[in-house]
């Protein structure tokens, strides 16, 4: 019985293996995870999008460079909501 559960996990660690070379990630990882929870690790490295290191370093340096102008617009939004919040306070004092 546990040779039968060991060639199933080497099976599908290999086959797990594989696609996430196919992929672009973690070989040893899939491979393992493969082993241990055999059919559903297939299905989900299966499921998983192909990694493009290529457009993750573009995304990194489009979100360093985006991190200033995205904090003065929050900066920004969180005034007009004090504002705004301010307003309706006295509005509802006053009323």
């Amino acid at each position: 019985m546990l040779l039968i559960i060991g060639v199933a996990g080497v099976v599908f660690g290999d086959a797990c293996a594989i696609v996430a070379s196919n992929k672009k990630r973690d070989v040893f990882g899939w491979f393992v995870l493969g082993f241990v929870f055999n059919l559903i690790a297939l299905i989900v490295i299966a499921a998983l999008t192909p990694l493009d290191p290529a457009n993750e370093a573009a995304g990194d340096k489009r979100e360093n460079q985006g991190d200033v102008p995205e904090k003065e617009e929050l900066r920004r939004k969180a005034s007009d909501l004090a504002t705004s919040l301010a307003q309706s306070k006295s509005k509802l004092n006053n009323g």
